[in-house]
């Protein structure tokens, strides 16, 4: 007697596992390709010539700098407003989603993943710094100081 009780309970159990599990599956799953959102890195990078030409010219951007603060600190574009990396999703809605924002860290790693998160909250005109502010020093602004 007790072989039955425990088989209609695994039957029972197994029937509402499986029926609950179908339940959470969505009716049609996407293919890999449509699943990872389209990211062109090179359709959201200027290189720090391109950048220091559209400073001279006036052009209003708004330079973001996504570095941690004893960074940001230690040395910093002119101009630049700071939200790091790890706070930029609280913060997101400082910034103006018209305005043409570039945004380097430290060799643009960082602010290559800021771009694409601000791209994917409707972002259209950022760019990251390649070489981050790193680059920059080296062929632009050779007074920073190098970390």
């Amino acid at each position: 007697m007790l072989k039955g009780i425990k088989k209609a309970l695994q039957e029972l159990l197994e029937k509402h596992v499986t029926h609950s599990a179908k339940s959470r599956l969505p009716k049609a799953v996407p293919s890999a390709e449509e699943a990872i959102l389209p990211f062109n890195p090179d359709e959201y990078a200027i290189h720090p010539q391109n950048l220091k030409r559209m400073i001279d010219e006036g052009k209003g951007i708004i330079l973001l700098d996504v570095r941690e603060e004893w960074e940001y600190r230690s040395v910093y574009i002119d101009g630049a407003k700071w939200i790091s990396w790890g706070e930029l999703p609280r913060r997101a809605s400082e910034l103006n989603p018209y305005a043409e924002i570039v945004i380097y860290s430290h060799r643009g790693l960082r602010s290559l993943d800021a771009a694409y998160f601000l791209q994917q909250l409707g972002f259209k005109r950022v760019k990251s710094l390649v070489g981050g502010i790193d680059r920059w020093a080296q062929e632009i602004d050779p007074s920073l100081q190098r970390y």
